[in-house]
């Protein structure tokens, strides 16, 4: 695929100041390059002080990827007041209040730039499985066992913890998706046992309340089921034992995300596109166990 770039020029922001948004002038500037989109974003606030990031989307399989097709915008906010409600014990730092949304248009033919690889003529982003999204900034140091958080929710809606891993270099914040929405970065104050009761257990509830709400056949369904009722059974003792719960609790989920895998796209629906017209129970389940065993792996004692 080309590489292909889309710039929004510093400009000043009427709308997000008469809507009481921090930012006075913003940059965004996507560049994709094969399966892989970045974007460098540069924002200013009414007190001319700046927020930089760097959001970078690695695609599985993506068709018809661009910087009109993705679609990524970025915007300040007042951190005592998020864009909206936030996971139990999490904050956000006022050193990076920002919003980062992506919502592919659904519409065909808009941003057809010709039949070349990887594109199927009407321009609209599709992919299958998963995506990996990074968000790094310098405006947060990288510490050991890192309390910062990729949070993701539907536009306006309620955010979740989906973070898959807090990497060195400042704080690049990781995690996967099945589909699109707006992100942030949150700060996570929970301690061990705090994380199990308000992180853990609601991770592993939306797991469960995600794969009865996946098509799937009778076997593939009773396969999983029985893997995620021992993943729960040993979060229920983490309540007494963080560590050795958590501990047990990984093995048989590592079990449910390889069986996920293994079958997407062939017993499991693994695609998403642009005019959300499907549902990628694939994509969904795997960002939801990946997630819970990133809180695992931190309970049980892990980087």
């Amino acid at each position: 695929m080309k590489t292909r770039s889309l710039r929004l020029p510093a400009c000043a922001l009427l709308l997000a100041s008469l809507l009481g948004a921090r930012a006075a002038s913003a940059q965004v500037d996507v560049e994709v390059i094969g399966n892989t989109a970045h974007a460098t974003i540069l924002l200013q606030d009414s007190l001319g002080t700046s927020y930089d990031a760097e959001v970078t989307i690695v695609f599985d399989a993506p068709m018809n990827l661009s910087p009109q097709s993705l679609n990524l915008s970025a915007e300040l906010f007042d951190p005592a007041h998020p864009p909206g409600p936030l996971p139990a014990g999490l904050s956000i730092d006022p050193a990076f209040p920002m919003l980062v949304t992506i919502e592919p248009p659904g519409t065909p033919e808009l941003f057809t730039s010709g039949f070349e690889p990887f594109e199927d003529g009407t321009g609209v982003l599709s992919f299958h499985n998963t995506y990996d999204l990074e968000i790094h900034t310098h405006r947060l140091a990288y510490t050991p066992n890192s309390p910062y958080r990729l949070l993701k929710a539907p536009i306006g809606g309620m955010f979740a913890d989906v973070t898959e891993d807090v990497l060195k270099g400042s704080a690049r914040a990781r995690g996967r998706g099945g589909a699109f929405s707006q992100f942030i970065v949150g700060y996570d104050a929970n301690t061990q046992v705090g994380a199990v009761l308000v992180v853990i257990l609601p991770k592993s509830t939306a797991l469960t309340l995600r794969l009865t709400a996946a098509i799937l056949g009778n076997l593939l369904r009773g396969e999983l089921t029985a893997l995620l009722t021992n993943v729960i059974a040993a979060i229920g003792t983490a309540v007494l034992d963080p560590v050795l719960g958590c501990t047990n609790a990984i093995p048989p989920l590592d079990d449910f995300i390889a069986d996920v895998e293994a079958h997407a796209g062939i017993d499991i629906a693994n695609l998403w596109r642009g005019q959300h017209d499907v549902v990628n129970d694939a994509g969904e389940l795997s960002s939801l166990a990946r997630t819970l065993r990133f809180s695992l792996l931190r309970c049980a004692g892990g980087s």
